[in-house]
């Protein structure tokens, strides 16, 4: 087996000029600084499109503005009884799930267990 040391050459075009080093980012300290000094807003710009994106993706998502002060629903019947049908089996579900503690519910899971035939026991494997 034969190995050839050193580094390895790229292929075409000239050599990486290595004398510049890394580009370091600024730091958000800086940024907010040179902000205050000029006097622009104190809200820095990527975060204002990001807001804007979410605000975008929003009502892409919902299909339709969803504003608190609006008088109007937007809904259509059956999206209407769908929240209406939904809302109904969410509070079915909450009053379920508080009708037993937990202590309950582990004793009723050991008792079914227990009556399961021992076709679904774990075997043993290894040694013991």
């Amino acid at each position: 087996m034969s190995f050839v040391g050193g580094k390895l050459k790229l292929k075409g075009g000239e050599p990486l000029k290595t004398g510049g080093g890394v580009k370091k980012k600024k730091k958000k300290q800086e940024e907010k600084a040179l902000a205050a000094a000029s006097g622009a807003p104190a809200q820095e710009p990527a975060q204002a499109e990001r807001d804007d994106d979410a605000e975008k993706t929003r009502r892409a998502i919902q299909g339709y503005e969803l504003d608190p002060n609006a008088v109007e629903d937007r809904r259509t019947e059956a999206e209407k009884r769908f929240d209406a049908r939904f809302r109904k089996v969410e509070e079915q579900m909450c009053t379920k799930a508080a009708a037993k503690s937990h202590r309950e519910r582990v004793k009723d899971f050991n008792e079914y267990l227990a009556k399961l035939s021992e076709h679904h026991d774990i075997p043993k494997v290894g040694p013991g």
